[in-house]
């Protein structure tokens, strides 16, 4: 006899229990109690085909009979409704021929209508990967090589937890494959010297791809890859070559490598030092972040933090996306958007027009709109509120206190201390909230204490947000800015770069190779204007970098050719079409020019990178790159210095 997993976990607490009330059984399934009654009849017909009957007895059921023959009974696999697309879409991907309804209502215990629903929903759900489902004499996928591989190890990373990979526990995979997923693990173990600090999940992704070769035919030949990746893939196939002691041609090695490239390295937060990168993926984050700003007139763009978050979590959803989301994937994330409607519906919409299809489901709109909500309660800069601290304590406790209350809410800008008998009405006007740690005879102030419990201090949170909701962003208020002493090799590498750069003009050819070549035999400090020119030149041709409706492109590479790193902005007699980050061919006025010395001081690379991320991630800053004239150029360099030496220290 096989049970349903209701009914398993039903009988193992009558084991454990002796006597449940429906209210009991109610809470243990967690269902209503006409779902509960149904399954007691259910549950009374099952143990009768074993000799165990389940009696009631003074409003409690128990089970009466030789309770021994429960131990041998199996459960059947009750699966959620993503969990069987997973497996039936494994099913398909690894099937040698046609699988049939029948081999799947067999296999799932399921009816023939839920059969034809799943596999109608699986077939939607592949077009947005360009593969078709063939029906003839059964269920077949029609795909290629490449198609074959990605899939499939899109499918088995997302079912099976890391821990889980790790330790080989992979149920419903042929023991063929877990062979080989042992083997690539062990590869990767060989070669973690050499392997870049990624996301787990990709980490497992890039293992079971490379257990996966010579599987489904031959891959197609790829024209470019980087040296990163390709001298990455040669030490892994190596290894993974001696342990599976078999040869993998070289279509194999640069297969793995173009994918490690498409999915990783040209996706890197800092661009400037990636000789490949995709410059659309940064143009959509950006776009993204600077949409959604526009939309609900909330300026996210200010939150730094927020397209480090987006960018590393569409990174990962784009390599690898969930195929067949399960609903319950973020409880957090779908409270969130439901908190949060209106937001969550601009962001529904331009991430439909700014990202590729097969991300487009409402569990990674849900994941987008929390990095969104949660910008507003960690970013000091988008809703920033000013407290009041109104105390005569000792500094200790007074600097403990404040630290608490900026821990639990970091969107508070800042928290001034004055002591009690200096308040004046004035305060109530100027500041957002006022505390005080005695008790006053205002309403509008409220009391904590000095050494708050943890329920004070979650209060505290709860009213604090409260107040940060119906902040006015318009009051105009002075705030004051403490920071810590400079640090002297940010200053001195900050005014070297400002004392070279430049806005120049520039009477240009009307070839873009031509113009790049003029620009480069103008600057200063260049050991071999050929070498540099070329290898601009091929960089632009694998990532073009004009910036989309801007009117800008930007030139930029690190080089043993360059002298002394600097930035200059070219102002073009003539206009030039040049590829955009999008693809398409941008009419240029302006050039910006970034280029790094080989051996350069690591804080100069620092501030070259606070540069090139104010291009791509700030939207005002690029107008003002856009129409500035030199002096304005300057106090923009000059402000994101400042900033970031801020930071820094921070």
């Amino acid at each position: 006899m096989i049970f349903t997993k209701r009914e398993e976990k039903l009988i193992k607490a009558f084991l454990d229990a002796g006597r449940l009330s429906v209210a009991d059984i109610q809470k243990i399934l967690a269902v209503s109690q006409r779902t509960a009654y149904r399954t007691i009849t259910d549950l009374t017909a099952s143990l009768h085909t074993v000799g165990i009957e389940l009696l009631k007895k003074q409003k409690k059921y128990e089970l009466s009979g030789d309770l021994s023959k429960l131990s041998s009974i199996y459960s059947m696999e009750d699966y959620s409704h993503s969990e069987r697309l997973n497996l039936i879409c494994l099913a398909l991907l690894t099937a040698t021929e046609p699988l049939t309804n029948a081999y799947f209502q067999e296999e799932f215990m399921v009816s023939n209508v839920t059969i034809i629903q799943d596999i109608n929903a699986i077939e939607q759900r592949l077009v947005d990967f360009s593969v078709k489902l063939e029906r003839k004499q059964g269920y077949h996928l029609l795909l290629d090589t490449e198609q074959h591989r990605y899939l499939l190890a899109v499918l088995l990373t997302h079912m099976f937890s890391a821990a889980d990979f790790k330790s080989g526990k992979l149920d419903r995979v042929a023991d063929d494959l877990l062979g080989v997923f042992k083997q690539a693990r062990k590869a990767f173990r060989d070669c973690q010297t050499f392997i870049p600090d990624m996301d787990p999940k990709l980490l497992q992704f890039f293992t079971i791809l490379l257990a996966l070769s010579k599987k489904f035919g031959q891959p197609k030949t790829i024209a470019h890859v980087s040296k990163q990746s390709l001298e990455l893939a040669q030490e892994l196939f190596a290894s993974y070559s001696k342990l599976t002691a078999q040869a993998y041609g070289t279509n194999e090695i640069v297969y793995w490598a173009g994918l490690l490239d498409e999915l990783y390295i040209k996706r890197q937060e800092n661009p400037l030092y990636v000789e490949n990168f995709d410059s659309q993926y940064f143009y959509n984050v950006t776009n993204l972040i600077d949409k959604v700003s526009s939309f609900t007139k909330i300026n996210f763009v200010k939150d730094k933090t927020l397209f480090k978050f987006l960018f590393h979590h569409l990174r990962l959803s784009l390599a690898i996306p969930y195929l067949f989301p399960d609903e319950s994937i973020s409880s957090t994330a779908h409270l969130v958007a439901y908190q949060n409607d209106f937001l969550h519906r601009i962001i529904r919409l331009v991430m439909q027009d700014l990202f590729a299809t097969y991300i487009q489901n409402e569990a990674e709109y849900e994941l987008v709109t929390l990095h969104f909500a949660s910008s507003i309660r960690r970013s000091p800069d988008i809703y920033p509120i000013q407290v009041l601290l109104l105390t005569n304590q000792r500094p200790l406790a007074v600097e403990l206190l404040v630290t608490r209350i900026k821990s639990v809410a970091p969107f508070v800008q800042s928290v001034q201390v004055k002591r009690l008998e200096d308040f004046n009405n004035d305060y109530l006007d100027q500041y957002d909230y006022i505390l005080s740690t005695s008790p006053s005879d205002h309403e509008e102030i409220d009391l904590i204490s000095a050494y708050p419990s943890t329920t004070e201090i979650l209060r505290l949170q709860e009213r604090l947000q409260a107040v940060q909701l119906r902040h006015n962003q318009q009051r105009e208020r002075s705030i004051e800015v403490v920071g810590q002493p400079d640090l002297q090799a940010y200053l001195e590498s900050s005014q070297e770069l400002l004392e070279q750069f430049q806005l120049l003009y520039l009477d240009n050819s009307l070839s873009f190779k031509q113009t790049v070549a003029e620009i480069i035999s103008d600057l200063p400090a260049i050991s071999d204007q050929a070498y540099l020119i070329e290898k601009l030149l091929q960089r632009f041709e694998i990532s073009p970098f004009a910036i989309p409706e801007t009117g800008l492109a930007l030139l930029h590479t690190q080089s043993h050719t360059v002298e002394k790193s600097q930035f200059m902005v070219y102002q073009l007699a003539h206009k030039i079409g040049v590829p955009s980050m999008n693809h398409e061919i941008e009419d240029v006025s302006r050039i910006l020019v970034m280029l790094t010395k080989e051996d350069s001081l690591a804080e100069t690379k620092v501030l070259m990178s606070a540069i090139g991320q104010s291009i791509i991630e700030n939207h005002l800053y690029t107008e003002i790159y856009k129409t500035g004239n030199q002096t304005i150029i300057y106090q923009l360099l000059n402000k994101i210095f400042t900033e970031t030496i801020k930071d820094l220290e921070n």
